[in-house]
């Protein structure tokens, strides 16, 4: 039983650090989505070809490793604000940034550019 407790006190939080989390989970979401449409925005500029983006513009010879190098660059974003939001015990901001991350890079790898139609 007193192992059972030790683990019920790792798990449950204050209402303040409750609070903490819901406004961290926002705020870092809210950087995950400008974050995301950077890379978008950067990456319509010659790379990405999809009918709903701008105009693609001429092809950049330096764009073929970019969709890829984003999609890295998301990733690991991912594992060290899990790995930060777990550390401190912030259950809600773990998960949003797993879910919004992930899904954000598996967006950014499903699109078209020039490399990868």
């Amino acid at each position: 039983m007193r192992e059972t407790a030790g683990v019920r006190r790792f798990l449950e939080r204050s209402e303040g650090h409750q609070r903490a989390d819901i406004r961290v989970a926002v705020l870092l979401v809210v950087v995950d989505l400008i974050v995301i449409s950077w890379v978008l925005m950067l990456g319509t500029e010659g790379v990405f070809t999809e009918d709903w983006l701008p105009y693609p513009g001429m092809m950049a010879p330096e764009g073929a490793s970019y969709q890829h190098d984003s999609v890295v660059f998301l990733y690991q974003l991912a594992a060290g604000t899990v790995g930060l939001a777990l550390v401190c015990r912030l259950w809600l901001t773990a998960a949003a940034q797993l879910v919004v991350l992930n899904f954000g890079a598996g967006f950014i790898g499903s699109l078209s550019t020039y490399w990868n139609p």
